[in-house]
């Protein structure tokens, strides 16, 4: 069956490329981007951590190695992480639709409306190598840093969102809400496109969205992700040297991502007040 090749073997065929291409190219040292990343994981840093508890947490185990083990084991993690962003890639490209125009109605007639000609494969093929073999993509995926975690949970939000277009089961958006408010207590662009992400969800589903029971566990499932946000202010109050009670800490990070966000939003309007002069 060509369409179930393409939507379930090839993305996996794809991954392990990938891996295979990062671990081959893996980085042998700590690099000036992977410095942070590595003093925080081993303990280096004096400091504790209050920023990415995702990656926090599922690098925890990590702390258990030999130190001359760590780098090397950090960089596998970011491969791993980097196949996995390219076998969601290729699923959802996959499950794009090919019914939005009347030409495509009339050509594609399958029950998914998914892409059944002979040369299906070669979207697929080819967001990942133009994803996977961009130079900031590569760089990432063969360094140490929470940037590929970061980015993994985005797309497995965004795939969850195309596969609860295919099915219609609710279970997905589900994921989706859990998946998405878990990336945004690792990174500040989530928070940014959050307005966009709600949007998808009204467009998906449309006014079956405003059912109170749909919005009563999309809100706790969002809630428990942003839970998130507690673990670290937690693990700070118990540092060995240099502790910091609860609410500071929680007040440092929160105030942390929001001057990012800002810096960022303010640095786009001159940018875009340059590009006009």
């Amino acid at each position: 069956q060509p369409t179930r090749f393409v939507t379930v073997t090839l993305p996996w065929v794809a991954a392990a490329a990938g891996l295979i291409l990062y671990l081959v190219t893996l980085g042998r040292w700590i690099t000036a981007n992977s410095l942070p990343t590595f003093a925080q994981v081993s303990g280096f840093q004096w400091q504790p951590v209050l920023s990415d508890p995702v990656y926090f947490l599922l690098t925890l185990p990590l702390k258990l190695l030999p130190i001359a083990w760590l780098s090397a084991a950090l960089n596998v993690f970011s491969a791993v992480c980097a196949s996995l962003v390219l076998a969601l890639l290729a699923r959802s490209v996959a499950l794009l639709p090919h019914n939005r125009t009347h030409p495509q109605r009339l050509a594609e007639r399958s029950e998914d409306s998914l892409l059944t000609i002979r040369a299906a494969w070669f979207p697929l093929v080819f967001a990942t190598l133009v994803c996977g073999l961009q130079f900031a993509f590569w760089e990432r995926a063969t360094a140490s840093g929470p940037e590929m975690l970061d980015l993994l949970l985005l797309a497995y939000a965004v795939r969850c969102l195309l596969e609860y277009r295919r099915d219609g089961r609710e279970s997905w958006l589900f994921q989706a809400v859990f998946t998405y408010a878990l990336g945004m207590t690792d990174n500040w662009l989530m928070v940014l496109l959050l307005p966009a992400f709600v949007v998808s969800l009204v467009w998906l589903m449309g006014f079956s969205f405003f059912n109170l029971r749909f919005l009563s566990r999309a809100w706790l499932l969002g809630l428990a992700g942003l839970g998130f946000y507690l673990l670290l202010p937690l693990v700070a109050v118990f540092h060995s040297e240099y502790p910091l009670g609860y609410w500071p800490a929680l007040k440092y990070l929160l105030a942390d991502q929001k001057n990012t966000i800002v810096g960022a939003w303010q640095a786009a309007k001159d940018r875009l007040v340059l590009s006009t002069l």
